[in-house]
């Protein structure tokens, strides 16, 4: 009589933790692993393509520490003294005319002379230089500065500052005639009374209830329906990142106070000489975008439709100002 057969024992799972470690060295080929661990290699790459695992190419794999880079300013060209001292004028305000101007070239020929200027490789080489060294010890980069650009470009200043229309003291008012607070008609009763005159004979007007809250009436024959505006100042301590950028500071004046605001003309024209939005050659004399000639309106339809035909520059900027509101 024949013995039963004896199961065969279970084969042990395969450790993927260490076919991932293995995998991803790069420094052994996939059959080598595959035989190592008793699987097949499409196995591996399955699980590889599945968990997304990356594998370091052959000249990569080496786990030799390496000396890493150091990025040191470009050398600053040797330039006379007369194209010195345009550099230096230029780094000044970026603007290559009043550069000239100020290096000492004729105000008539200083656009042309700007423009052959820049186009000089050790006038170019000499500008980035300085720039470089200046953002080095300034600790700024570009990025951070195209940031703050975006921020101001794209700020509402409604956050800042409001124009709201209310009604007028004859809105509400009993018969259309002005209407007072109860403050109002409390201290007007007291000054009539003050002067001894009969209490009987006091106007009330319009009554009380006056609010510039409150909504103009369409048939007010005193405003038309149309209201009256007032000017409304927001609390800067409660301000997004875009209208904090573009917040310039406030002056007491015999007026009031006074909001000022960086303008957002420049940021913009900034921005897009930054970000290439201007002709190839980025110290151009004129402004292709038209930006200066137009109304804040068709500014802002101008810049509503580059955005719109160039999806990279729209998604471009929402990153920078996601970046800048999560800072």
């Amino acid at each position: 009589m024949s013995s039963p057969e004896q199961p065969s024992p279970e084969k042990p799972a395969p450790d993927w933790e260490a076919i991932e470690r293995d995998f991803r060295a790069g420094s052994r080929a996939v059959t080598a692993i595959a035989g190592e661990h008793g699987i097949t290699e499409g196995a591996i790459r399955k699980r590889a393509k599945r968990d997304g695992w990356v594998r370091l190419p052959k000249d990569k794999a080496s786990t030799e520490p390496k000396t890493p880079k150091v990025r040191t300013a470009p050398a600053r060209p040797v330039l006379d003294l007369r194209h010195q001292r345009f550099v230096d004028e230029y780094l000044i305000d970026l603007n290559g005319t009043q550069a000239a101007i100020r290096a000492g070239y004729s105000a008539n020929s200083a656009a042309e002379q700007a423009y052959d200027l820049l186009r000089k490789p050790q006038i170019k080489a000499a500008i980035e230089a300085s720039q470089k060294q200046l953002q080095d010890k300034l600790e700024i980069k570009a990025e951070s500065v195209v940031r703050q650009l975006a921020l101001i470009a794209t700020a509402d200043p409604r956050e800042l500052i409001e124009v709201r229309v209310g009604c007028c003291r004859c809105c509400h008012g009993t018969g259309h005639r002005s209407q007072r607070t109860e403050p109002e008609m409390a201290n007007d009763r007291q000054r009539w009374a003050t002067a001894g005159k009969p209490a009987d004979e006091f106007d009330e007007q319009g009554g009380v209830g006056y609010s510039p809250h409150l909504p103009p009436h369409q048939e007010c024959p005193n405003c038309g329906g149309d209201g009256e505006p007032r000017t409304v100042l927001k609390d800067t301590r409660h301000l997004s990142p875009q209208a904090a950028a573009l917040y310039a500071g406030a002056k007491q004046t015999k007026y009031g106070v006074e909001i000022q605001m960086h303008s957002q003309l420049e940021a913009w024209e900034k921005l897009a000489k930054n970000l290439g939005l201007y002709a190839k050659d980025n110290y151009q004399r004129s402004d292709p975008l038209s930006l200066r000639n137009m109304s804040d309106a068709e500014r802002a339809m101008r810049m509503q439709r580059v955005l719109a035909a160039n999806p990279e520059l729209q998604a471009t900027l929402g990153q920078m100002l996601g970046e800048g509101a999560a800072e």
